[in-house]
Formats: structure tokens, C-alpha cells, sequence
């Protein structure tokens, strides 16, 4: 089987991706995407294609590659825009839709200072691609961007978009439009994916871009984007400073004592890692 080419442009939310999980990965703290290994226990090797999964051996990486595939493609640009979200079954493809705008909306509001969605201020947001009025019609921009952008279903119809929106729309729901999406719980909701966060940037990011003023037309805003963060470690270190100083206080405990999140990973306590990690 031939590898797939390169066909649409690399996001910023790759390479930034990439700088969080280098240093998580130096600290210990990754986990094999197959078999929940952790890198306290044993020595981690990250995917060679999109170095944002872990695995502990070359078994577990072929026996996880049909479920990686998809998202080591679409980290790297390459093949179908369509591929990632028609590799998943069809309502929980629709729960990924709904799940990559609220995870876009929450990043903007607390990175960004960009508010839109649920957090619309009641005042036009210039330069942004984003709907200028509520939640239900900023999700219906968002399902344009996504349509335009290629990235849907290869089986989306009308009725697909009609009943996405009900859903997302639906108030009673706990994963609804109007209700922030719960990060710590993510990794949970879907099963162990470890790369599911960085999905769903990625995809938001294919629609309405890094700043949210519209997707790149090719790699050279992410060559320039890498040079950029590269050549300025400061703002690099920015970017990834919230996670750092979490996983620095989960182990570093006071006077060299053992935090329990590093006793878990020695241990290979997964519950106990994920709801360590959840809290961080």
C-alpha cells in the first residue's frame, strides 16, 4: 500500500503540539497510545510521522497504526481532509464536529481573549471568521467553515448537518454548544485516545485557521510559524507554560517527596494517572 502524499497545509497547532509533548515525553509522562504503558515504567518512543504518540515497542505501534492512521495523516497534511472524520462510526463522528468547535471556542476565550460562542460579548469581533451573534449561530458558521474546508464526512449530507446541529443545540445534552467543554474529561469520553485534544485543534484550525482570520493556503505559514517560535524560545515557552507549570508541581513534590502522580506512573496506575492528569 502506497503512503499517502502531502495535500493540504500543516496547522500551528501541530508544531505547538509537538513542543508540549517533547517535554512531557522528557519528564516521563507519556503513554503508549496502545497499551497504556507509561513512560516512568518503560522507555517511550514517539510515532516517527507525527511525534505526538507514544509507544513502548514496534508491536504496539503496528497493532495500533489502523486506529493512528487517520490523525498521523492529518497531522502531517497528508492525504484526504475528509479521511479523519469518516474513520469514525456516524453519531460519534457528529459528537467530534460538536467537540472541535467547543474545544475552539474554550481556547479562544482563555488563550486568545477571542469571544465568540457561548462567551459573545454582544459586540462585533473584527477581523475573526466567527459568526458575530450567538452560540446556535456561530455553530452553523463553524459547519460552513467545516464544509468549505473539506474536512466533513466523505458520507455528510444535509440531514448529517440537521441532525449535528440538533444535538449540539439540545441544552439538556452535557456536551451541548452551551456548556464549556470539559478538557480533563476528554481523555476519558474517548475511550484512552491519547491524541483526541490534539485532533480536534487541528481540525478547528484547518477551518478558521491559527488566529482565527481564516485557514492557510499552504506550509508556508507553518514553516514560518516554526521559524518564528524557533527563533524566540520566550514565546515558545509561552505557549506551552500553562502545561509546564502543572506538570512540574504534579512531581515535584515538596522536599524531594514523591508526588502521586509520579508514584502512579512508576507504578503503572493508569486509573490513577488518568485521574491525576485529569486534574492538572
Amino acid at each position: 500500500m502506497t503512503a499517502a502524499k502531502k495535500t493540504f497545509p500543516m496547522c500551528g497547532a501541530t508544531y505547538v503540539g509537538q513542543v508540549e509533548h517533547e517535554f512531557m515525553h522528557s519528564k516521563g509522562l507519556g503513554i503508549c497510545a496502545s497499551c497504556m504503558t507509561t513512560g516512568m515504567q518503560k522507555p517511550l518512543r514517539r510515532c516517527s510521522g507525527c511525534t505526538l504518540v507514544d509507544y513502548c515497542s514496534r508491536e504496539c505501534q503496528k497493532d495500533h497504526w489502523s486506529r493512528h492512521k487517520a490523525f498521523c495523516n492529518l497531522a502531517q497534511g497528508k492525504g484526504s481532509k475528509k479521511a479523519y472524520l469518516s474513520s469514525y462510526e456516524h453519531d460519534e463522528a457528529l459528537r467530534v464536529i460538536i467537540d472541535t468547535y467547543r474545544m475552539r471556542v474554550d481556547t479562544d476565550h482563555s488563550a486568545r481573549e477571542e469571544d465568540h460562542g457561548i462567551y459573545y460579548p454582544g459586540k462585533s469581533i473584527d477581523g475573526l471568521v466567527w459568526a458575530k451573534g450567538d452560540a446556535t449561530e456561530d455553530f452553523q458558521k463553524f459547519l460552513d467553515l467545516a464544509d468549505t474546508a473539506g474536512i466533513l464526512p466523505k458520507w455528510w449530507t444535509f440531514e448529517d448537518r440537521m441532525n449535528c446541529l440538533a444535538w449540539a443545540i439540545n441544552k439538556d445534552d452535557p456536551e451541548s454548544i452551551f456548556k464549556p467543554v470539559d478538557q480533563t474529561d476528554i481523555f476519558t469520553r474517548y475511550g484512552g485516545d491519547t491524541a483526541i485534544r490534539q485532533a480536534f485543534l487541528i481540525l478547528a484550525e484547518l477551518c478558521v485557521g491559527y488566529d482565527g482570520k481564516g485557514p492557510a493556503k499552504d506550509d508556508t505559514w507553518f514553516r514560518e510559524f516554526q521559524e518564528y517560535l524557533d527563533l524566540h524560545p520566550q514565546e515558545r515557552a509561552r505557549l506551552i507554560a500553562g502545561t509546564v507549570d502543572a506538570v512540574r508541581a504534579a512531581l515535584e513534590g515538596p522536599e524531594g517527596e514523591e508526588t502521586d502522580l509520579k508514584k502512579q506512573m512508576r507504578e503503572g496506575d493508569v486509573d490513577g494517572v488518568t485521574k491525576s492528569l485529569k486534574e492538572l
